[in-house]
């Protein structure tokens, strides 16, 4: 063999080296993007409860529809809402339905473009898990979560129209039509259905937002 023609074998050789060398740089350099993408995404719970104030709880009754109580919650990195469950002591009203909400902090600018609205059964201690029907990305930053009373029975309403002459007695026996939410040491706000206003207290209702955080490697 000549030694031209060795020179074109190993020039050959050297290529297809360099070309299979680069191919699987290629190939191990995407899959390690794959493997990366896939550490990104941490499913967690961010919780805005604080401290549980024993003996103390929240009460809404159905003179109180469309009032809203919320808790705060900060957001570090980007964040996909999944899942957000809060609890609640004892539930007297027929037919009530809640709504769910999320602000941004300090423009009360809502976040979600769908209401998710659940329907509370009869009962005592419940976890309500609520599940958006969009996809929720939260950018870093604080927002309020925030629980309306949206509406209950019809028949319930008319009993309710004019709580605001009944005596102590009545009161106190249709007292028993509400649902009670615990209270935790933590900075909330309210807003009543009259005021657009959000009012901060220092107590709020026990919220956990459960979702996936993505951090950038």
């Amino acid at each position: 063999m000549s030694r031209g023609a060795l020179y074109i074998i190993t020039t050959l050789l050297l290529a297809i080296t360099a070309r299979s060398s680069a191919q699987q740089f290629a190939d191990d350099k995407q899959l390690q993007e794959v493997i990366i993408q896939g550490d990104k995404h941490k499913r967690k719970s961010l919780s805005s409860r604080g401290v549980r104030i024993p003996g103390a709880i929240s009460i809404l009754t159905p003179d109180k529809i469309g009032y809203e109580v919320g808790s705060v919650l900060s957001v570090k990195h980007p964040f996909e809402v999944k899942e957000i469950e809060f609890d609640i002591i004892s539930n007297n009203i027929k037919d009530v339905t809640l709504q769910v909400a999320i602000y941004r902090d300090i423009t009360f600018t809502e976040v979600l473009s769908q209401p998710i609205l659940i329907n509370i059964p009869e009962g005592r201690k419940q976890t309500i898990v609520a599940t958006p029907t969009e996809n929720i990305l939260l950018e870093p930053d604080d927002y309020i979560v925030a629980i309306t009373l949206a509406d209950c029975d019809e028949e319930i309403l008319q009993q309710w129209t004019n709580s605001d002459q009944w005596d102590n007695q009545t009161r106190y026996r249709m007292m028993k039509q509400s649902i009670q939410f615990p209270l935790y040491l933590k900075t909330g706000y309210m807003k009543s259905n009259a005021p657009d206003v959000f009012e901060k207290c220092t107590a709020s209702i026990g919220l956990k937002v459960k979702g996936v955080v993505i951090v950038s490697i």
